[in-house]
């Protein structure tokens, strides 16, 4: 038994977890304060099944805007979020006009892209503690999706070997097939979805 490398799974777990429930509250504020946008927007804006989607419809409601139509009337299309917000804050100033549901929805779109870069954290994570075992696992960022389905099992037979042969004890390979399972599910699902019971519904 390699009391090491079942220590160091044990730890990477614990990490990783962390990570996990992070990403999670992250999705849950992330809906919280989507449902407060679609209410000050008069419904313009929707909550989307994927954080792809909502990126695209927020980016499209604050274009959509007053100000950024201004701004594009006087040629001045290449500004950065943090520019923009400076914009939606002098304006409202200047202009006495209330303009918190811009600013929210572009507070929505910097939120999803942290939750999108720790989920690629968490996965880097995962397969770099992956690696300590299966040599090749980062190999999957090159796999043709067609061969998804044989580099799982390949690998999962390492770990089932590793289990036999005692180098990793119940625990340790119970936490390596999750593990693998999630680097896999990234790959082949993406980023996680919007729970259905937070988007709207025609027949609701």
């Amino acid at each position: 038994m390699d009391n090491n490398l079942n220590v160091k799974i044990l730890e990477s777990y614990v990490e990783i977890d962390k990570i996990h429930d992070d990403i999670n509250n992250k999705i849950f504020n992330f809906i919280t304060k989507a449902n407060e946008l679609v209410e000050l927007s008069d419904d313009d804006y929707q909550i989307e099944k994927t954080l792809k989607l909502n990126k695209i419809s927020l980016k499209g409601y604050v274009l959509d805007s007053d100000l950024c139509n201004q701004l594009n009337e006087n040629n001045m299309n290449d500004y950065s979020i943090d520019e923009l917000k400076k914009y939606f804050n002098q304006y409202e100033s200047s202009s006495n006009t209330d303009y918190s549901n811009y600013l929210l929805a572009l507070s929505l779109y910097e939120l999803i892209e942290d939750i999108e870069g720790q989920v690629d954290s968490k996965i880097e994570l995962e397969i770099n503690e992956l690696s300590n075992i299966i040599q090749d696992i980062s190999n999957i960022k090159n796999l043709d999706k067609n061969d998804y389905e044989n580099a799982y099992y390949n690998y999962k037979s390492l770990l089932d070997n590793c289990f036999k042969e005692d180098k990793l004890d119940e625990k340790s390979y119970g936490i390596c097939i999750q593990i693998l399972n999630d680097i896999f599910n990234f790959y082949i699902s993406g980023y996680p979805n919007i729970p259905d019971e937070y988007l709207y519904h025609e027949d609701n």
